[in-house]
């Protein structure tokens, strides 16, 4: 049996938990669980302050003390393969220097799209941009402040981008990309990355139980959103809608507009005090914050419909997989990278967002199917689950991924011995 490879996994951390935090767990755990022998570094991002602020020009570029943690790390417990998720801001480009001059390989997880754009979505202006990856210069973003909404730090990341191009940092310090959609590896084989060093592979879910999906008719009469609260996902359109439409809402996420969806739902509530006598009730919408794994799961098993309202382009979202695990039909804003994991009145719904926000006319349509029909939406969206997200796929693709050395030796040796046979 071919030995499994150390590996160091490095994350940098966001201020606020998302699903690429999760992601980044669940792998940590699988791999932990299955006799790799994984070390975990972790990088923290910090909140703005004034000494913050003075350490962003020096680790945007190189951070220094990074190295010299990865090159001992790598050194000390014999990694062979140093496999990254995030490196903004405070590891850095640097973690990839140190992981090849200390002789391991290198692989980065694309999670969102922070190669090509400041501020990682592609989104600007409330909706899908692509200028800076367009005109191959981040002079666009840099007058449009995109990274932390400030001139001075989007002028330096483009700088940093700049100086680890001319080192070729991303050409020839990293062995392995893995795009977790089409969209992604589009961009960087336009960016002159080969081929042979992209690898696709989904993200997956642990922790879920797949029990079969409950019927209908046992589902209760609420709609769900899980996720970040900000705007490139869309949640002023969420709640505008549903106050529009007066269906039992609930959010699940913080983010910088968690402010603002309370303000909201406060205002519904004084209006609902001041209308008494013309029977109006409380809001509609539920704000939940944070709620532990196991309620979150109940939420998905007894919701109505998950709801993506997102304007950008998305990676993988996992709320999406965590929904179509408990057989949830999902009811997602029209993108290129969501007609990969929901296929429209098959295992889902996807609506227009522009000109106008069709998300009410779709739950219209959606409340007026069968429970029979929505059952067997509820099993399509299941049953993609366990074609593609599951640990399953995961084992596999991970074969592929961390092997991929020693078979290229393997390869390489048998091509040799052949060729000196003839």
């Amino acid at each position: 049996m071919e030995a499994k490879p150390s590996i160091l996994l490095i994350h940098n951390r966001y201020l606020n938990k998302g699903g690429e935090d999760t992601v980044v767990a669940q792998e940590l755990s699988y791999l932990q669980n299955t006799g790799y022998n994984v070390v975990p570094l972790y990088f923290e991002n910090q909140s703005a302050g004034l000494r913050p602020i003075f350490q962003y020009p020096f680790q945007l570029f190189f951070n220094l003390s990074a190295f010299y943690k990865v090159y001992r790390l790598v050194k000390k417990h014999r990694i062979q393969m140093v496999h990254v998720h995030n490196f903004y801001y405070r590891a850095s480009p640097s973690v990839f220097w140190a992981a090849k001059a200390a002789g391991a390989q290198t692989i980065l997880t694309i999670h969102n799209y922070r190669l090509f754009c400041l501020n990682g979505f592609m989104y600007y202006n409330n909706q899908p941009c692509t200028k800076c990856y367009d005109d191959k210069n981040f002079t666009a973003g840099i007058e449009r402040k995109c990274f932390k909404n400030s001139g001075l730090f989007s002028r330096v990341l483009a700088a940093s981008y700049g100086f680890h191009k001319k080192l070729k940092t991303f050409s020839n310090k990293i062995d392995r990309y893995i795009v977790i959609n089409p969209l992604q590896e589009q961009f960087l084989l336009n960016s002159g990355i080969p081929q042979e060093k992209i690898f696709a592979k989904p993200n997956f879910l642990l922790g879920f139980s797949d029990a079969t999906p409950i019927p209908f008719e046992q589902r209760e009469n609420f709609y769900l959103y899980v996720g970040r609260l900000s705007e490139e996902k869309g949640i002023r359109d969420l709640v505008e809608a549903f106050i529009q439409n007066g269906k039992p809402l609930k959010i699940v996420g913080d983010g910088p507009l968690a402010d603002w969806v309370k303000e909201r739902i406060q205002d519904q509530n004084q209006g609902a005090v001041h209308e008494k006598s013309q029977n109006h009730n409380k809001s509609n919408i539920e704000y939940l914050a944070a709620v532990p794994r196991e309620s979150l799961a109940q939420l998905y098993q007894t919701c109505a419909a998950l709801i993506l309202p997102s304007r950008w382009f998305e990676g993988q979202p996992m709320t999406v997989i965590e929904a179509q695990s408990k057989g949830t039909i999902v009811i997602s804003a029209d993108s290129a990278n969501m007609r990969g994991m929901i296929s429209h009145e098959e295992d889902g719904y996807l609506y227009a967002i522009n000109p106008t926000n069709q998300l009410n006319e779709v739950i219209s349509i959606f409340e007026a199917r069968s429970n029979e029909t929505k059952d067997a939406l509820s099993k399509a969206a299941y049953g993609r689950f366990q074609r593609s997200y599951t640990i399953n796929q995961h084992i596999n693709a991970l074969k592929l991924l961390y092997h991929f050395e020693s078979r290229a030796k393997h390869i390489s040796g048998a091509a040799a011995r052949k060729d000196s046979q003839d």
